[in-house]
């Protein structure tokens, strides 16, 4: 397809995930019940890849502050289905510079587990600071999803939100 100067199109494709099990939480408490830690983590260095024959991003966190839960240091790599900019209803991508709050599960796939290699617990746990605010960035978000996670947690008061 040729590109037009001046119109944005482009010759890359369109990336799209769409899960078929992506799993919904009403309550924190019940993501906490599949997590192993709650982290706040910025994302450093990212590279791509593949597990299992899907495109997976993995992503270095260095964790800030673990807000509860243990991990297993304070550098851990972020395992995501899907490539930054996709479209579907699985949890962003993190981006390298953000800044994030990650209900973290441990990687157990037969050619991925290692002590340091996380998920996204349910692929809800996740969200984005934006200034004050963390915004949630998990997937199967409403209007179309059925996560009923708050979409938006204050930066002074999310430890104790998430824990409580």
């Amino acid at each position: 397809m040729p590109q037009t100067v001046g119109s944005g199109a482009t010759n890359e494709p369109e990336h799209r995930l769409y899960v078929c099990h992506v799993q919904t939480f009403a309550t924190f408490a019940e993501l906490r019940a599949v997590s192993t830690a709650i982290v706040r983590a910025t994302a450093r260095k990212q590279s791509s890849g593949k597990i299992a024959g899907i495109p997976t991003t993995i992503t270095k966190l260095a964790v800030t502050k673990v807000i509860w839960g243990k991990v297993a240091g304070s550098d851990v790599e972020l395992r995501q289905l899907g490539v930054v900019g996709q479209r579907g209803n699985a949890s962003k991508i993190v981006e390298s510079g953000g800044e994030y709050l990650v209900f973290l599960v441990p990687s157990t796939g037969a050619d991925d587990a290692a002590p340091n290699r996380y998920l996204v617990a349910g692929d809800a746990g996740l969200y984005e600071l934006q200034g004050e605010w963390y915004v949630l960035r998990g997937g199967d978000l409403p209007p179309k999803g059925h996560n009923a996670l708050p979409t938006t947690l204050d930066n002074a008061t999310a430890d104790a939100t998430v824990t409580s």
